[in-house]
């Protein structure tokens, strides 16, 4: 999924703030500066996700005819492996 860099800071800022507010971490530094490693965080993961994206969409391209041809729903089949690729990389989605 694709966040808008004003929603990752969005997201960020409230992370940074409730782990705080609910008493789990108390920083030594900024609340801004741990939200800025949380947003570097997030946006990592999703470019990992991205590349993760294009590396099934090249392996079922090469698998086209035989998905088309076995009457499979390509977004079942790229998920499934999706998943797997994920699994074997290590990769948290």
């Amino acid at each position: 999924m694709r966040l808008s860099k004003t929603l990752i800071k969005f997201l960020s800022d409230a992370i940074a703030a409730n782990l705080v507010k609910k008493g789990i971490a108390e920083y030594e530094v900024p609340e801004s500066a741990i939200a800025e490693l949380v947003a570097g965080v997030i946006t990592a993961n999703m470019m990992e996700e991205e590349k993760l994206n294009k590396d099934v969409e090249k392996l079922l391209s090469a698998h086209e005819a035989e998905i088309a041809q076995g009457q499979m729903d390509y977004r079942k089949v790229f998920e499934l492996t999706k998943k797997k690729l994920a699994q074997e990389r290590g990769v948290v989605l």
